[in-house]
């Protein structure tokens, strides 16, 4: 007889997810297709699904809320700051906001553009991608002066910075996300939490040495699934760094109970479990009350 499997407990709070509606997916950039692709992602992705079926996939897999990100590209919106903030305010217990900003502005209109993310639209986070800030050869690293705007008015705001690191799977550069770039920045802003997200490979072992190191610094697994970490990031997880890893799916790219049962399969504590899927997020998005 099959067993039947037992309902997991609704506490995990994914770090970075998209929702797609049908009018979002016909505006992915092809740059970006090919990766979807590899993932053998669902017909979700390239389909788009009413906001429903998203809600339903989270009660089914015992998710309780979802950092929603905002995302562009290249002139494209797939799903606005302002759409984020709207399926913020009518699900106001299942999203926390995230939105994104160009950072190829003159400072002053950047750090504008924050405050009006985190004032008026009541934002929790800002997304930043560097390989977004090139000319699709060449990225520019987090630690260069166009995102100290961004960092500035973040870390007045209380409001948390997340920085992919790591290679790139759409046709676009890698080595602008070498996480070690992230150094600089936390010690210039002490106060401003940073989530390296994608985990940084194949530059893990700088990102979970930078997590360790800096108070303000965590690691986010987004787009990679316990599955496929590498064994020196699952030790990192059950010990040294257990009070640093943040559990992320960049859904529609993974899928919340695919994800959370390959975490499980790891062998992790009860206690471990908790902080990675929720905790750890809580603390770095100061809403731990």
């Amino acid at each position: 007889m099959e067993k039947k499997r037992v309902a997991r407990e609704r506490i995990a709070i994914d770090a970075w997810a998209t929702y797609i509606s049908p009018e979002g997916a016909k505006k992915w950039p092809p740059e970006f297709l090919h990766i979807f692709r590899k993932y053998k992602c669902p017909p979700n992705m390239f389909d788009g699904a009413p906001v429903e079926d998203m809600l339903a996939e989270m009660d089914a897999a015992g998710v309780d809320r979802i950092v929603l990100s905002a995302f562009y590209y290249d002139g494209q919106w797939v799903l606005s700051n302002e759409e984020v903030a709207e399926l913020v305010r009518r699900h106001p217990n299942r999203f926390i906001g995230a939105g994104t900003v160009n950072i190829m502005q003159k400072p002053m209109q950047v750090a504008a553009e924050v405050d009006y993310l985190v004032g008026d639209l009541g934002l929790r986070c800002l997304r930043l991608e560097p390989y977004m800030y090139g000319d699709g050869m060449v990225g520019l690293p987090p630690n260069d002066k166009r995102y100290w705007p961004v960092y500035m008015k973040c870390s007045e705001l209380g409001v948390t910075v997340a920085i992919q690191v790591g290679h790139t799977g759409p046709l676009l550069p890698s080595e602008c996300g070498r996480p070690i770039y992230l150094d600089e920045v936390a010690l210039s802003f002490p106060d401003l939490t940073i989530l390296g997200c994608h985990i940084g490979q194949p530059w893990h072992e700088e990102m979970m040495v930078l997590a360790w190191k800096h108070p303000n610094v965590y690691l986010e697994t987004s787009a990679r699934g316990p599955r496929q970490w590498p064994q020196a990031l699952v030790d990192f997880a059950k010990g040294w760094g257990q009070d640093k890893v943040i559990w992320a799916t960049d859904y529609p790219l993974l899928g919340f109970d695919r994800t959370l049962g390959e975490l499980e399969a790891l062998g992790v504590t009860d206690t471990v479990y908790r902080k990675i899927v929720r905790d750890n997020l809580l603390r770095a998005l100061r809403l731990e009350q």
